[in-house]
């Protein structure tokens, strides 16, 4: 028989304030996107309505969270002892590096060389960080494949050229 794991109001809470604070900078996001004709056939039209739910579904969590005790739990689990266990982490280290890699591909390598090879060097760095082949010239045929399929997918199949 399975364990039941244990919800945590804390945890509900926070993660549907994040939620609805990323929401709405995908909503203001998609709002700051050209308008050719209407805002109906604009880009940025369905990444709103995304925003949206993704703000609608991020209050749902949080007001749920906050009513099963979320903020009062959550005042007494951030102290400086957990703080300091949550930064020091290696799952905390983890992820902060793999978001900085993904900054440097999205404003340091796109728009700046060919999407193939800022996709394939991006993708070949996180392959290699996270150990994800046992070889590391599968990574890299992988990520270079992966990298044109995508790029041509998008240019023949849909007609628009990736950045």
């Amino acid at each position: 028989m399975q364990e039941k794991k244990e919800r945590s109001a804390a945890k509900d809470f926070v993660s549907g304030i994040l939620l609805v604070l990323f929401g709405i900078f995908i909503v203001v996001d998609a709002l700051n996107m050209k308008i050719y004709n209407t805002f109906l056939d604009a880009p940025g039209f369905f990444p709103a309505i995304v925003g949206g739910v993704i703000i609608l579904l991020g209050a749902v969590l949080a007001f749920i969270g906050f009513k099963l005790g979320g903020l009062t739990e959550f005042k007494e689990v951030m102290n400086g002892a957990f703080l300091k266990e949550f930064v020091t982490s290696d799952g905390t280290v983890r992820v902060l590096i793999l978001i900085l890699m993904m900054v440097v591909y999205i404003w340091g390598l796109l728009g700046r060389m060919h999407f193939i090879i800022a996709t394939s060097i991006y993708l070949i760095a996180n392959f290699l960080y996270l150990k994800a082949m046992k070889q590391w010239w599968i990574s890299i045929i992988i990520a270079i494949a992966m990298s044109a399929i995508v790029y041509y997918a998008f240019k023949l199949g849909f007609n628009i050229t990736m950045p």
